[in-house]
């Protein structure tokens, strides 16, 4: 019996320690698994936020490089494919400053205009050193001359000065050459970029953790712009990291390719020549005219180590106390640990959706900033033609009244003078809509009701809605009050319905106008809708653009105020069309008013 006892006693022990010992191995197994996870998920979501500040970085000097063409194009577009000679140099001297100060706070330090033979015959800031040199040799006028085309642009790749007010500096060369209508080459408007600028503005500023630097290569040419520890160098790829780092190189090589991506390159710690570091990289491609750049973000793999350190101490204090009391709950210490692998999961999860959010919050400040400074541009733009345009033009018109009366013309001779007298009264109307682009009204913001604001709409409009056989439908939440400007906000609803009218008038079947208004998370929702013949999808992009238009006659500017009003709301407006189906535009507004105190045009 006493062996009976003894026996059960030693399988009983036995017994707990072959499952105590189980538990232990389980649970140090499992805290392994989940380390490793934790580990996995945390390198994958900082590789996420470093691919994020690649793309919003490169897209930021794409954009920066598209206002360098938009003023080049400007600048050609002066010559208007006429012969570059000192005449019409001198003629637009005045507009091609303008140009070039519109880029002062950009990298661009000088616009120069060259002939077709390659004389310098125009150069911003004033250089006598360079102005009348001959410049037919460089490599950027030889490519206009033989290889370009009309809207095309060349961007040279790294490059130092060789001569004139920046000799000797870091810079870039963007071109694009002058063509008359038949495609004659004329001459050449290029723009020097300053690259030590452009680097500091745009490269250096980019910045994650302590040591993590953004780089910049020339993929094409297979150039370092801006090497991983934050110097402009110029170098190969091969002379600069084939010998020491070939992983480096090879990835440099595969981005080649233009896809974006993401890895690890050992590379040396700055000012340690004995010490090397493992790097997390994300990059993205550059796009800009000829060439492709890639622009990385790395961050040193002990940095992000050092990120996770303090969540992973916790978890080991947690393991250690789980294996103290294992044999008491092995099986309810698993489960504790299954319960806080997937909260950590959807903690994981969470993080990612904020992310995203956060990423479209930024691509929609990022639109909204795009806009603002093209509506700028333009404006400046805008104020300096009707200058120029309207006093020319009420003098032509009053001499032409003085001609008229003077002569008492009869038959065809009377016709043209009335054609010549509308044409005047139709560039007046378009300068006049040019300079309520250029110069916006200040707020006079109040309350303001929109539902009554859009039935009062309705009613000024209905004999014009009933002669085109037009149906309306409003659906407005009440009250629905927001603090704006009435008569903007009116003009704004007004534009939107005359269009919609426009877009119905041809249309042979329903013939409906829909209002409807609502409130959403702080913001007033109106949706405009109508059932007439659609937008091109090509077109609906830039709908917004000025001088971008849908209609026979028009001088494209109505839904570019309309835009720059919203704005100023602290609002935003937008489009969704089909063709043959109908088109509706949204505007949403802050119940509140703009937050902001928004800047009034000079």
């Amino acid at each position: 019996m006493s062996f009976s006892r003894k026996s059960q006693f030693t399988a009983t022990l036995v017994l707990i320690l072959v499952t105590t010992v189980s538990a232990i191995f389980l649970l140090r197994h499992t805290t392994n698994a989940v380390r490793y996870e934790v580990r996995e998920r945390f390198f994958d979501q900082y590789n996420r936020q470093q691919s994020l500040m690649a793309e919003l970085a490169s897209r930021t000097v794409e954009e920066m490089f598209s206002k360098f063409q938009r003023n080049l194009d400007l600048a050609v577009n002066l010559f208007e494919g006429e012969e570059v000679i000192a005449p019409r140099v001198e003629e637009i001297g005045g507009l091609l400053r303008k140009i070039k100060g519109a880029l002062s706070e950009t990298a661009a330090v000088e616009m120069t205009v060259f002939d077709k033979q390659g004389t310098v015959v125009s150069i911003e800031p004033a250089d006598p050193y360079t102005l009348g040199r001959n410049y037919a040799y460089r490599e950027y006028f030889q490519w206009a001359r033989d290889k370009g085309k009309p809207g095309q642009t060349y961007l040279s790749p790294f490059m130092r000065m060789e001569g004139g007010a920046f000799r000797g500096d870091k810079a870039l060369i963007l071109a694009e050459g002058i063509y008359s209508p038949e495609g004659d080459f004329r001459g050449v408007v290029i723009l020097v970029l300053s690259f030590d600028d452009l680097v500091r503005k745009h490269i250096l500023t980019i910045r994650i953790g302590e040591a993590g630097y953004a780089w910049l290569v020339d993929t094409r040419n297979q150039t370092v712009l801006v090497d991983p520890n934050g110097k402009v160098t110029g170098m190969n790829f091969a002379e600069a990291f084939l010998p020491k780092w070939r992983r480096l190189y090879d990835l440099l090589v595969s981005t080649q390719n233009g896809n974006p991506g993401s890895g690890w390159y050992d590379y040396q710690v700055p000012g340690d020549s004995g010490q090397k570091t493992r790097k997390l990289v994300s990059y993205y491609p550059v796009h800009i005219g000829n060439q492709l750049w890639t622009l990385g973000v790395t961050t040193p793999e002990a940095e992000v180590e050092a990120l996770l350190s303090t969540f992973l101490s916790r978890q080991e204090a947690f393991a250690n106390m789980l294996l103290v009391i294992t044999v008491c709950g092995a099986i309810a210490l698993l489960l504790v640990l299954i319960t806080w692998n997937r909260l950590l999961t959807g903690q994981v999860n969470l993080h990612t959706r904020d992310l995203i959010k956060a990423r479209s919050r930024h691509e929609s400040t990022y639109n909204n900033l795009l806009a603002t400074q093209k509506v700028a541009a333009v404006g400046r733009l805008a104020l300096g033609l009707v200058h120029e345009i309207r006093n020319p033009l009420s003098a032509i018109q009053m001499n032409m009244q003085m001609i008229r009366k003077k002569i008492e013309p009869s038959g065809t001779l009377r016709e043209n003078f009335t054609i010549v007298e509308g044409e005047i009264l139709r560039l007046n109307s378009l300068l006049k809509d040019m300079m309520n682009f250029a110069r916006t009204r200040p707020l006079n913001l109040q309350p303001t009701e929109l539902g009554e604001l859009i039935r009062r709409l309705i009613r000024l409009m209905s004999q014009n809605l009933d002669a085109h056989r037009i149906e309306t439908e409003i659906h407005v939440d009440s009250p629905l009050t927001v603090v704006c400007d009435p008569e903007q906000i009116h003009q704004v609803l007004l534009n939107l319905l005359l269009n919609a009218i426009e877009a119905m008038k041809n249309v042979s079947g329903e013939r409906r106008l829909a209002f409807n208004a609502f409130v959403q998370d702080g913001t007033a929702s109106i949706l405009i809708s109508d059932t007439g013949k659609g937008i091109q999808p090509k077109l609906t992009e830039k709908l917004f653009d000025p001088f971008v238009t849908t209609k026979a006659s028009g001088g494209g500017l109505g839904l570019s105020i309309l835009q720059v009003i919203v704005m100023r709301h602290g609002g935003s407006v937008s489009v969704e069309s089909e063709v043959d189906t109908g088109t509706t535009f949204s505007i949403i507004l802050p119940l509140a008013g703009p937050t902001e105190k928004p800047e009034e045009q000079p």
